[in-house]
């Protein structure tokens, strides 16, 4: 949700909103993720012969390093003059080489950003350090990685000689289902800066995408689905969706419907348990061996070593298995070995001795050699919490009876969460796509062609406008008594449109009417406001949040006018309709949220 007071909504009439995306010719999705980015795409045409059938470009080059990877890696360089430089392997090369030549003090250099979205207030100034600590506004940032993976899709679709331009491409962005309303709208804004039109543009839930896609693929493609096909196809079928990225566990419960739909019983919930949190583990090791200033000032010596650092790292975190047994050998950079004994004058293996990692851990020049158990032991925090919340998501009564489990993103291609999922759902069926980390990506495509795949969502938020009716001492407090055309009435009453929790068909409208207080009054504001509870009271409660507003223009007339209000969820975000009746006029709002 948007920082209270902190929004102003695009509203306009109606009728100039209408866009037709099913009629773009291509539909390509952008999959910004927190730790690797793509994109896919299909045309219209290939996606009725086979809907599975999305192409993806698989052509990163990870330089001189044996790292492979279907999505480049979200890391973005830009110059002294904060102008984008590159993205992706190439950015993480030259920075490097920079670095290498001492050159590379004045250049921003991002990677693993997209968190700074995650549970926080976002508003159009939010900025985020680079690893320096210097600042861009994030909305620079977000966007030059939009507009980079969206001119490599121009240029590849060129070189293949097809005439596609961007007016013809229906865009898809992909976003956590557990973020805010106001991330998403930041993202919306990112794509816009990047040149992607809003009315080419949709917001797809990472979740509910990969749902999609796996309803397309042969069973042969899936690991752990026996049988004819994907089994959530009859109706009546639940089934968990775990998705789990670099960053977060992104979790949903959807139920197949009698139409071929899908329904979502439980509201998306997860958190910031995803592959990068295997990391933050594995670093917290180096550092209680040897001190955390010793480290900081190595990372801020050595960056090409510290880049080389986290590469070996991901490689050995691909590779490590719950048979992986006897001790693992990770290069480390002899500098930080060095920075080590410089600054403290101690022996490496001394200060091993004295950590919780005696015996278990040797350290020459640049290797390594870790008890394959303590490497197995860095997943088990983020394993914990996300076994944790899967065990009580099946403890809520409409998620009960849940026993398939579809397992998508980049982490769940990890045999360790793989083996732990399984193990903490002995009778849950837990399928697994070939390539999970693409199927986010995919999906989004095919969300794109069929938007309305999701025919219900279980709502984050209470959902309302504020309201001033007639002031009644018995039931409202007396801090709350205004004056309004000589009555008294109380202000900033919650009129609750769509609650927490409550199923929510997809396009179905929640309405409501409401009278001007004054006559001749020749506009009617609507301030619209979400809370996480059922039952807030008044729009200033601490935990309401102010989303935007519509601005209703009223014609003149001596009596008070009646408009009649509609709020109803799209595609994946809110809208708000309102009519002002006697001329039967239109006005509606896609909010800032920020």
């Amino acid at each position: 949700m948007a920082t209270k007071g902190g929004s102003t909504s695009t509203q306009v009439v109606c009728n100039s909103l209408d866009t037709n995306k099913k009629d773009l010719m291509l539909v390509a999705a952008i999959d910004f993720g927190t730790t690797f980015s793509g994109y896919a795409f299909q045309f219209k045409h290939e996606y009725q012969v086979d809907p599975s059938k999305v192409s993806t470009n698989q052509n990163w080059v990870a330089g001189s390093r044996q790292l492979i990877s279907l999505k480049a890696p979200t890391i973005i360089l830009f110059d002294e003059q904060k102008k984008f430089h590159s993205f992706g392997y190439v950015a993480e090369d030259t920075y490097s080489e920079l670095a290498m030549d001492d050159e590379h003090h004045k250049w921003y250099f991002f990677k693993r950003f997209k968190m700074r979205l995650h549970e926080k207030k976002i508003n159009r100034k939010i900025e985020i350090e680079d690893d320096k600590g210097r600042k861009m506004l994030a909305s620079e940032v977000f966007g030059a990685v939009i507009e980079y993976l969206k001119d490599h899709l121009l240029d590849l679709l060129k070189k293949r000689g097809t005439e596609v331009e961007n007016k013809d491409i229906h865009w898809v962005l992909t976003v956590p289902a557990i973020w805010t309303d106001s991330a998403k709208q930041f993202m919306r804004e990112s794509a816009n800066k990047a040149g992607i039109d809003g009315a080419q543009l949709s917001i797809a839930l990472e979740p509910e995408a990969a749902s999609l896609f796996c309803q397309m693929i042969p069973t042969d493609k899936i690991k752990g689905s026996e049988g004819a096909k994907f089994a959530v196809a009859s109706p009546g079928t639940k089934y968990m969706v775990i998705d789990l990225g670099g960053g977060t566990a992104d979790i949903t419960v959807h139920q197949r419907q009698d139409d071929g739909g899908l329904r979502e019983l439980h509201k998306a919930s997860g958190g910031a348990w995803g592959g990068t949190k295997v990391d933050e583990e594995f670093f917290g090791m180096i550092i209680r061996i040897i001190g955390g200033p010793v480290f900081t000032k190595f990372i801020d010596e050595n960056k090409a070593d510290h880049l080389d650092m986290q590469r070996e790292l991901e490689t050995k975190k691909r590779s490590i298995t719950p048979k992986t047994n006897g001790k693992i050998t990770i290069k480390i950079p002899v500098a930080l070995l060095q920075t080590f004994e410089t600054e403290s004058g101690e022996d490496v293996m001394e200060a091993i001795d004295g950590s919780p990692y005696a015996g278990k851990i040797t350290w020459k020049g640049d290797k390594m050699r870790i008890d394959a158990q303590i490497f197995k032991d860095f997943f088990k925090p983020c394993i914990d919490k996300i076994v944790e919340h899967i065990n009580n998501l099946l403890k809520s009564p409409e998620v009960q009876g849940t026993n398939i489990f579809l397992m998508v993103g980049g982490f769940s291609e990890s045999e360790m969460i793989q083996d732990a999922i399984m193990t903490a759902l002995p009778r849950g069926k837990v399928i697994i796509p070939a390539e999970s980390g693409l199927t986010v990506l995919k999906g989004a495509v095919i969300f794109g062609h069929r938007p309305i795949a999701i025919t219900s969502r279980k709502s984050k938020y209470t959902y309302g406008i504020n309201i001033s009716p007639p002031f009644d001492p018995t039931i409202h407090p007396e801090d709350h008594r205004v004056s309004v055309g000589g009555m008294d009435r109380c202000r900033d009453v919650f009129k609750k449109y769509i609650l927490e929790g409550e199923t929510v068909r997809v396009g179905e409208a929640k309405s409501g009417k409401h009278v001007t207080l004054k006559s001749n009054q020749r506009e009617m504001l609507l301030k619209v406001y979400a809370c996480p509870r059922q039952d807030p009271l008044f729009v200033d409660d601490q935990d309401a949040e102010y989303l935007g507003k519509v601005v209703v223009n009223l014609p003149e007339s001596a009596e008070r006018v009646r408009v009649e209000v509609k709020m109803m969820f799209g595609e994946t975000e809110l809208t708000v309709e309102a009519i002002e009746m006697s001329q039967l006029t239109k006005y509606r709002a896609f909010f800032d949220f920020l």
